[in-house]
């Protein structure tokens, strides 16, 4: 009985080793240890209200959060593209235009969408701290029958 606990146990550290090996490996690798992703508190998000003050007074920056094609099919207008997903990618050709006291508004589009949040994480670590988020941004914002824009257009 001893003998068999025992193989099994080398089979369950193999299989680990293994599987950790691959995941070092993999270009998607998972981290290890994440630490929790904290609650979004109501207040962390701007209502629809202030941020159409925001926007009608030119004192925010408003960040499309979302792929490039689903900005170019309709966005905030004026807003400009900062995909979560390829942050580093789209970083650069934005960044000339903020300052680390810059106010952003940070919006994607649904309910479910954490695009924003993923970018206020994102920017954050780069010292851009005055940052709201728009829940359902691009929904919400269009319902309303606020500005917006299509393809190249600002």
């Amino acid at each position: 009985m001893g003998r068999i606990l025992e193989q099994a146990l080398v089979i369950v550290l193999l299989g680990v080793a293994l599987g950790l090996a691959g995941n070092r490996a993999s270009s998607r690798s998972l981290p290890l240890i994440g630490s929790p992703r904290p609650a979004s508190p109501a207040d962390a998000f701007l209502a629809l209200d202030q941020a159409r003050e925001l926007w009608q007074g030119g004192v925010a920056l408003f960040l499309d959060a979302r792929e490039p094609a689903d900005y170019a099919a309709g966005h905030i207008g004026n807003a400009l593209n900062l995909p979560a997903q390829s942050f580093e990618q789209h970083f650069g050709g934005i960044a000339p235009l903020l300052t680390p006291e810059s106010p952003l508004v940070l919006y994607c589009d649904g309910k479910e969408c954490e695009l924003s949040q993923r970018l206020q994480a994102s920017l954050r670590q780069l010292g851009y701290t005055n940052t709201h988020l728009l829940f359902n941004g691009w929904t919400a914002w269009r319902q309303a029958g606020l500005p917006t824009a299509q393809s190249g257009q600002p």
